[in-house]
């Protein structure tokens, strides 16, 4: 049975990113898979990614341009028409399962959204079209835990299943030699990021460093998103009252991440699974994040991972940003032992085969379990 990963929406985000790595560790493992997506998407990860040829040869792009959500619904309707009946088909985003009425497919969704539980009563329609989805799908991935223990009691509970693991990503990003004194917030520049309350402790974590760390220390904020305009004034201000702050806009991870030495994580809500918690690591940096939610589940004791509390404190953070600092400094292969805790924690085989029984059950277990998927 062939399977189809259906993404809906034509630019990135922490899915889209995580369903294509996803997706390239299944074809490297053998697994028949196609991945179909907006041909703005398919544009960028041919962009983006030039040196993964195999999953690139297949790709299925959705001639959907300029992308709307109905124009994408006929667009992929006549896509489909093309391809094998009886087949697996995998929404991670906006499950469109009418379109496989009467084909006689397997249908799986996946939730992840780690903030809203989908329910009948929600106002929101993508949560009820969600719920609704349950009781066509064959089975429901669930990302955050705490949604997944929310839906407990659901009528569908028994085809749910929680993600192992959180994120997972193929290791891109290798580790600079010459790494810059710089702490890096990494996001979307949207509410909940946690944006105004670490601009509003900035000023009081600079008093505690300053004279502590490298004359050329620098936070850096980078993201795009509805909030820059806010977050160019705030940086304006914090800079000319001296605090060593700049504005990047929005910059690539793969090309950002392997000079950095430190990355906050600031989410008000849960910062688990934020996929810039593996990038950073696997990139040798180390990782700050704010306790909340389901943070945690990242795990303890990782090399260069550390958590602040959800209050945040200048006196905790300006510790542990020397703590690490230190370690770089003191630690011999410090960042070699990041980027193995890295590949550990989120590149796991296991990860991999869950996916491959999530979409086609019979295969069952197979593949080489020792190997991890690095290029």
């Amino acid at each position: 049975m062939r399977s189809h990963i259906v993404i809906t929406s034509p630019a990135y985000g922490g899915a889209e990113k995580r369903f294509f790595d996803i997706f390239t560790a299944l074809l490297r493992t053998g697994c028949d898979v196609r991945f179909i997506a907006p041909v703005a998407l398919v544009d960028a990860l041919r962009k983006d990614h030039p040196g993964r040829t195999d999953a690139l040869n297949a790709l299925i792009p959705v001639p959907s341009d300029p992308w709307t959500p109905g124009g994408f619904i006929k667009a992929f309707r006549r896509v489909l028409a093309g391809l094998p009946r009886g087949a697996a088909y995998h929404y991670p985003l906006n499950c469109l399962w009418p379109l496989h009425i009467g084909r006689g497919d397997r249908v799986t969704m996946s939730v992840v959204d780690c903030a809203r539980v989908p329910r009948p009563t929600s106002k929101r329609r993508v949560d009820l079209w969600d719920w609704l989805s349950f009781f066509f799908v064959k089975r429901v991935d669930v990302l955050s835990p705490t949604v997944f223990e929310a839906m407990n009691g659901y009528q569908m509970a028994g085809r749910m299943s929680l993600t192992p693991g959180g994120t997972f990503l193929l290791p891109e990003i290798e580790p600079s030699a010459g790494k810059t004194n710089s702490a890096v917030l990494l996001g979307r520049l949207v509410e909940k990021k946690g944006l105004d309350d670490f601009f509003d402790v900035l000023p009081a974590l600079w008093d505690k460093l300053k004279g502590k760390v490298a004359d050329d220390f620098e936070f850096q904020i980078a993201g795009y998103g509805p909030l820059e305009q806010r977050v160019v004034a705030r940086v304006g201000a914090l800079a000319a009252a001296g605090v060593p702050v700049r504005f990047l806009g929005y910059a690539n991870a793969n090309e950002l991440l392997p000079t950095s030495s430190i990355v906050f994580t600031m989410q008000e809500i849960t910062n688990f699974p934020s996929r810039v918690v593996a990038e950073a690591m696997s990139a040798g940096c180390g990782v700050i994040v704010r306790d909340t939610g389901d943070s945690r589940q990242f795990g303890e004791g990782l090399p260069g991972l550390l958590y602040c509390k959800a209050q945040l404190d200048a006196e905790e953070i300006a510790s542990q940003i020397l703590r690490l600092t230190q370690d770089f400094a003191t630690t011999p292969g410090f960042r070699q032992s990041i980027c193995a805790a890295a590949t550990n924690a989120f590149s796991a085989p296991s990860y991999i085969e869950y996916f491959r029984v999530l979409f086609v059950p019979s295969a069952g277990a197979r593949g080489d379990h020792g190997q991890t998927y690095l290029r």
